[in-house]
């Protein structure tokens, strides 16, 4: 691992933090101005917490054999001195591998029995259920525990080749997999479905996540991985052997799996130490290396500047040894220039135009409240100056002006109760649109559309009930929302042109990111009825397993937009309750200040008093707000 990822990763641990600081501090900031709007409040803390519990993820994609957990190992591990994860010839990982760092839990590695893949639940539920895995204690200091403790990552077992159908993992029909089964009638599988590995690696610790995913057939038998997983992923490093070139299994994996899926994603051509042949030049090695390069991004159909050519052996001895120059021949650096300077700056950016689109509009209200407040006590303090050695009548009749404004201002308020009550009612109807029990209905529904007919028909037939009766939901509750906007727009129009208060804009209701979820997952459904492999064969467990993983994903996007239409109600009517609250209490604290001030003149002078400390106050609120405006926008 060179200094340079080490820095820019806790570099972006460090920035990460530092915004969290900013937003909690904002948090805080908002709480005391005297508990105004307490929705942007949870706001901030949901986001601050969001932020501290990132996670960069690069996930390492490849057929068997291709060196992928050799590069891990080299890129992240070479400091241990050994390999951490197996990697040698016939042992490598059997299941997709996920390396992270928890410090709320002691080292450990995690492993999900195969045999899991019988029930319906998908791997993000299994996660959260300690119960289904075995645990094993992992001691960093130990590199040799380690060591042993990780080699179960390789592990196989055999089962009856009619329960290996069962669970998706063997193909009777395959001739690419006819040799696997054994005179006994049973097949070698993976023992493990998952596992997890808690270990606290300065990368890891920083907030980087790796993701090793083992083969064609891995990635086949669990659509999650490829629906969610590997999506998500903030980088995907795609390997291909130098000695193999791209084959029809590679060429399967990038066009399924990878392509159409990553972010940002890169083919990492490795074993180049194939070519260093001492019977020809430097430049004739640079030559044919260069050729393979270039054949591999032609068939990938990928600029070549995103073909990465590596030895990820050479490069691990070259780390232990101290050898520089091996480490350079190696290639490895120009990955490790990728990540620093590329992959961990583009997530940086990303979360930083994430935290700018959610507290842009915050800090302007804030901005705008603060200066309405200054505003109003500085009127305040006028009119007090203004009274100061005048009779009695002048005082009461100010007292009157303001009881009338006062008056106007009830009205108003009265008013806006009466369409609040009316939209919150509209509000139950648009939540009863996304409600659990709506979701239950609508998979149930989508299940027996797939279940009626267990082929690729009946697939397609199950998800698109699925996504049409989501999207129905998304359109009806997005429509009822619309209309809460008006009435509530027409409402704060009068608060804002009768009474002077800033005048509100409320959001419209945006679900169209779920839509393109739910269409995304579409467009999956069609990519996998349509695979000759997928049409040919009868493949029941695997449809079924298909649209257990799309449900999934819809049922998130379902889940989530509802939450976002909770948070949009809360956006929609507490700051408008919470401003109007705050203006009473301002007309009511001034009368009352004028009352005191008739029965008794003397305390004139004290209420001004008064009023310069708030304004003293509001400015220092000011300069405070500043400043953590300007923390949150560094």
């Amino acid at each position: 691992m060179s200094i340079h990822l080490e820095r820019e990763v806790a570099d972006y641990s460090e920035r990460r933090m530092r915004l969290a600081a900013a937003m909690t501090a904002y948090s805080d900031w908002l709480d005391r101005q005297h508990g105004i709007d307490a929705e942007r409040t949870l706001r901030l803390a949901d986001t601050a917490a969001s932020l501290r519990q990132d996670k960069l993820v690069v996930a390492f994609v490849a057929e068997f054999s291709r060196g992928k957990t050799e590069l891990i190992n080299a890129l992240f591990f070479a400091s241990h001195g050994q390999r951490l994860l197996p990697s040698d010839a016939g042992r490598t990982t059997m299941c997709p591998t996920e390396l992270y760092c928890n410090p709320d839990e002691a080292p450990s590695l995690r492993l999900l029995p195969i045999e899991t893949r019988r029930r319906g639940e998908s791997l993000a539920r299994l996660k959260h259920a300690p119960i289904e895995w075995c645990r094993i204690a992992l001691d960093p200091a130990d590199p040799r525990q380690m060591q042993e403790c990780l080699a179960k990552l390789t592990e196989t077992k055999t089962m009856p080749a009619a329960e290996a159908i069962e669970l998706g993992l063997w193909d009777s029909e395959d001739p690419g997999e006819s040799h696997l089964l054994r005179p006994d009638g049973s097949v070698e599988v993976p023992a493990w479905r998952y596992a997890l590995v808690n270990f606290p690696h300065p990368l890891l610790q920083a907030g980087l996540t790796v993701l090793d995913t083992p083969g064609l057939n891995a990635l086949g038998a669990e659509p999650e991985l490829t629906l969610s997983v590997i999506p998500s992923a903030h980088a995907v490093m795609y390997l291909l052997a130098t000695d193999a070139g791209v084959t029809r299994s590679d060429l399967e994996i990038w066009q399924k799996h990878v392509q159409r899926h990553a972010n940002f994603h890169v083919a990492v051509l490795n074993k180049i130490d194939m070519l260093w042949d001492e019977l020809k030049s430097d430049s004739e090695v640079q030559a044919s290396i260069e050729r393979q390069a270039e054949d591999a991004a032609r068939v990938l159909k990928l600029a070549r500047s995103r073909v990465f050519t590596v030895s990820a052996q050479k490069a691990l001895i070259a780390t232990i040894r101290g050898d520089a120059e091996l480490r350079l021949r190696s290639g490895i650096e120009s990955l490790e220039y990728l990540l620093a300077h590329q992959v961990i700056p583009a997530r940086r950016d990303m979360l930083y135009h994430a935290v700018s689109r959610e507290v842009n509009a915050l800090l302007e209200a804030s901005r705008t409240e603060l200066a309405m407040r200054l505003r109003r006590s500085t009127d305040e303090l006028l009119q007090l100056t203004r009274l100061a050695g005048r009779n009695r009548e002048l005082v009461e009749q100010t007292r009157a002006e303001l009881q009338l404004e006062k008056a106007g201002y009830d009205a108003t308020a009265g008013q806006f109760r009466a369409t609040r009550k009316a939209v919150q009612a509209q509000g139950k109807h648009l939540l009863a649109q996304l409600s659990e029990e709506t979701l239950g209905e609508i998979c149930k529904s989508g299940r027996e559309a797939m279940e009626a007919s267990l082929t690729t028909r009946g697939l397609t037939a199950g998800i698109r009930r699925l996504s049409e009766q989501m999207g129905t939901r998304f359109l009806q509750a997005s429509q009822l929302a619309d209309g809460m906007v008006d009435a509530l727009e027409q409402a704060y129009l009068a608060f804002h042109r009768q009474h002077g208060l800033p005048q509100l804009q409320v959001p419209r209701l945006d679900l169209g990111a779920y839509r393109n979820r739910l269409d995304a997952l579409m467009r999956e459904t069609e990519a996998f009825c349509k695979d000759p492999a997928n049409l040919m064969l009868e493949k029941r467990f695997m449809i079924r397993r298909f649209y257990a993983g799309l449900a999934e994903e819809a049922r998130k996007a379902f889940n989530l937009a509802r939450m976002e239409a909770e948070r949009w109600l809360r956006i929609a009517l507490d700051p408008v309750m919470t401003r109007i609250h705050e203006h009473k209490r301002h007309l009511e604290s001034r009368l009352a200040g004028l009352q005191g001030i008739l029965e008794n003149t003397g305390t004139l002078h004290g209420r001004m008093a008064q009023v310069k400390q708030e304004i003293s106050d509001l400015r220092r609120d000011k300069v405070e707000l500043a400043r953590i405006a300007g923390q949150l926008m560094a």
